[in-house]
């Protein structure tokens, strides 16, 4: 017996949609942020270390925006697409702090910093966008009937 698949609530559709678009703008608005502050700042090491970390950060939130939509086509592994995407962060963000660390023309910290406030703030506005949509993940309408 084949159970059709479980649909998502139109109103979840629009708030991942609304997600997707804040994390790809947030990533770029940080991108931009700390590119500028470091050449201010900083030297022209720190300058490309910001880029470079943005570029991580836009990198990673095009990641987030994919699996946002895996997990939108299978709701039953939602929290495994998630969960997936924030490791999969986590982990990029240490490897790339490992390799500007050995690389005396980047800046480890600044690359760090510019990583780590992008993917605190994709984190962020997933949640805020889906925390204040206050919707169901599953609409009872297109639920499977037993």
């Amino acid at each position: 017996m084949m159970t059709e698949p479980i649909l998502p609530a139109p109103a979840l559709v629009r708030a991942v949609s609304r997600a997707s678009r804040g994390v790809v703008v947030m990533a770029l608005a940080i991108c931009v942020v700390t590119v500028a502050i470091a050449v201010a700042i900083g030297d022209s090491a720190a300058g490309w270390s910001a880029l470079l970390g943005g570029g991580i950060g836009m990198v990673l939130s095009l990641v987030t925006v994919f699996t946002m939509g895996l997990a939108m086509r299978r709701l039953d592994l939602q929290i495994a697409f998630m969960m997936g995407d924030y490791l999969f962060k986590v982990i990029v963000m240490v490897i790339a702090v490992i390799v500007a660390k050995n690389l005396d023309s980047l800046d480890h910290r600044t690359l760090g910093i510019t990583v780590i406030l992008s993917i605190i703030a994709q984190a962020a506005i997933q949640m805020w966008i889906l925390v204040s949509a206050k919707i169901p993940t599953i609409d009872p309408a297109n639920s499977p009937q037993e």
